[in-house]
């Protein structure tokens, strides 16, 4: 009797969740994927994924630096120095490179990069 009664509360829990089951399973898979997706994926674009998520976010950081300092015309090393600062600090695992100057050379061209993209940006509204 006990067993009969274990599965009909089972069953009733299966019945009365199915939807929430259904969505944690597919979350699972899909996360299972990406992550299987990830590790078989080579150093280099490992690297490469990590990148373009870095540059997307120095856009934001570039952004907000010249908000920052707008009144200030001739800040251009301090708002550069607040976007490395942030990169680093959001990003520990950064400082832990084993050439860093050629990282601050990588982050510089990202930075010069997301001024230009800004820069189109705001063109593009003003018109």
């Amino acid at each position: 009797m006990n067993l009969f009664n274990g599965i009909k509360n089972f069953l009733e829990f299966v019945n009365d969740n199915w939807t929430a089951i259904a969505v944690m399973i597919g979350l699972v898979l899909t996360i299972t994927g990406k992550a299987v997706n990830y590790f078989r994926r080579s150093k280099e674009e490992k690297i490469e994924i990590v990148q373009k998520q870095i540059q997307a976010i120095m856009l934001k950081l570039v952004t907000d630096a010249e908000e920052n300092y707008d009144a200030w015309n001739q800040a251009g090393s301090i708002k550069r120095a607040q976007v490395i600062e942030t990169i680093f600090s959001r990003y520990p695992i950064l400082s832990k490179v084993s050439n860093p100057q050629a990282l601050i050379a990588w982050i510089d061209q990202t930075i010069d990069e997301a001024l230009v993209t800004l820069r189109g940006i705001i063109t593009s509204h003003e018109t």
